[in-house]
């Protein structure tokens, strides 16, 4: 599994909350934070008409596709003429990392006018902020249906990351993952930009999984300050015998 990237393209990564836990062995040093970001791709109609100006191929241009029932909006741009390879934009993921050819394009959408596009490409902008694509396309979504976070498609999108000494609560993480992903855990490691410049590395942790670790840390958490208060006393009493004393 390799480094996920966020922030670093077209995507605008904020940081909303952080939580910090004082981790087992450690004085006040020693630490993880949880943080939850979001994260907003997509292009608003705003954007594409910015960049639909400045094109001037002959088949550059808005594309409009049926789906059932529905009608959704691409912008697409000529990048290799010899091979007639196309880069993509969507209102709901913005910019395609594969490119298509222009007789894939053709055999599922039709070019039309920007004012023929604008209304498809908002609709689907402004749903997809909260709608998979399971349920913009189908009109339900099966993980939806049970209470699952679906994430298909969307265009703002959450991550809970674990940052810090994350070796010191390794087996509070198994005991939360491991019901998850199996007794082999497997975790993401992810490298995040936010938009006032901070870096974030972490691993990504799953939002089902977020309240119990949650808890197991406050735990641990709450231990480790008793700990550090003790300590503090301690020193406070006899400051010369415990000005070489490890770490609790």
């Amino acid at each position: 599994m390799g480094i996920l990237d966020l922030g670093s393209g077209d995507e605008k990564v904020k940081k909303v909350d952080c939580r910090k836990f004082l981790t087992p062995g450690y004085t006040t040093s020693g630490h993880v934070e949880l943080f939850t970001v979001s994260v907003e791709r997509g292009m608003s109609w705003e954007e594409a008409t910015h960049a639909w100006a400045e094109q001037n191929g002959p088949d550059d241009g808005f594309y409009v596709q049926m789906r059932n029932n529905k009608k959704t909006a691409i912008l697409v741009k000529e990048v290799n003429n010899k091979k007639r390879l196309f880069l993509v934009h969507r209102p709901n993921t913005g910019r395609q990392l594969k490119l298509e050819t222009y007789a894939d394009i053709k055999k599922k959408f039709k070019k039309v006018l920007s004012e023929d596009a604008k209304q498809h490409w908002t609709d689907q902008y402004k749903l997809s902020a909260k709608i998979c694509a399971h349920a913009y396309w189908r009109g339900n979504c099966k993980k939806a249906s049970v209470g699952l976070q679906c994430e298909v498609g969307l265009r703002c999108r959450s991550y809970y990351v674990l940052c810090g000494s994350v070796l010191s609560v390794w087996n509070e993480l198994e005991e939360v993952l491991t019901p998850v992903s199996g007794t082999n855990v497997k975790v993401q490691i992810v490298r995040l930009r936010t938009e006032d410049g901070q870096r974030i590395v972490g691993l990504i942790i799953p939002a089902n999984c977020v309240s119990p670790l949650c808890n197991k840390l406050s735990t641990s958490d709450q231990c480790q300050q008793l700990a550090v208060q003790e300590l503090q006393k301690l020193q406070q009493l006899h400051p010369q015998s415990l000005s070489h004393a490890p770490n609790t």
